[in-house]
This record gives C-alpha cells, structure tokens and sequence, in this order.
C-alpha cells in the first residue's frame, strides 16, 4: 500500500465519520442506516489491509496520530448510536406502552397481593404463614 493509497484512506474514513456525526445530529434514521453500513464496510476492509501497512503508518509523519484520532471518534460515535437508540426505545414504550414487557402485576385486580406478574395463581389453601 502506497503512502497515498494510505492518505486516501484516512481521508475517506475522516469523511464517512463526519458524514456519520451530522446524520446522527439530524437524528436522521435512513441516513443513519446507510452511513453506519457505509462505515461498517470501510473498517473491515481497512482492517484487512491494516496488517500489510502498519509500517508504513508507523513511518508516516501524520498517520499514526489521525489513525488515534479515527479510533476515538469512532468510540464517541459508538456511545452516540448507542444513546440514540436508547432514546428510541424509551420514546417507543411510551407511545406503545403495551409492547413493554410489564415485570410487576398492577396493585388492583383480583391478584393486587402478588408482587411479580410471573407468580403462580394462588390456591387459598395458604393465605398467610406463623411461625
């Protein structure tokens, strides 16, 4: 791999990470999708050819710093996709609250005493325990 090829590279992955950064500040989600993939595709097939360049990255006077400086721009969008799509989440169960998996059974009703929406149905033959 030439050092231009190396430089051609960088820049691109540069370029996909801001296009990735403004998709995700618009919140737009079909931009997101394609960037993502985008992305995805790029690290892979970085990543392939990494283990025959890494000297000349190592001998490049700016490539090992904006190959630090991809790797953690690459950390922030990863926590900005994740925060995103908590967001989501978040905004779809209280749109769609009977999609949520419900964990406590409601205090009325005729099993209000049961603190667990998975407990058993209760027989009436043991109401309370003595010790």
């Amino acid at each position: 791999m030439s050092t231009q090829h190396l430089d051609s590279q960088l820049s691109d992955f540069e370029a996909q990470l801001a296009l990735l950064s403004e998709t995700l500040r618009c919140q737009d989600a079909q931009g997101l999708v394609a960037a993502s993939n985008e992305l995805q595709t790029m690290v892979v097939h970085f990543s392939k050819t990494l283990q025959h360049s890494a000297a000349q990255i190592r001998q490049s006077p700016s490539a090992p710093a904006r190959v630090k400086k991809i790797a953690a721009a690459l950390g922030s969008m990863r926590q900005g996709v994740l925060r995103h799509g908590v967001a989501v989440e978040r905004a779809l169960a209280a749109l769609v609250p009977a999609a949520q998996n419900i964990t406590y059974a409601p205090n009325a009703g005729a099993y209000g005493r049961q603190p667990y929406g998975s407990a058993g149905r209760q027989s009436g033959e043991f109401r309370a325990l003595s010790a």
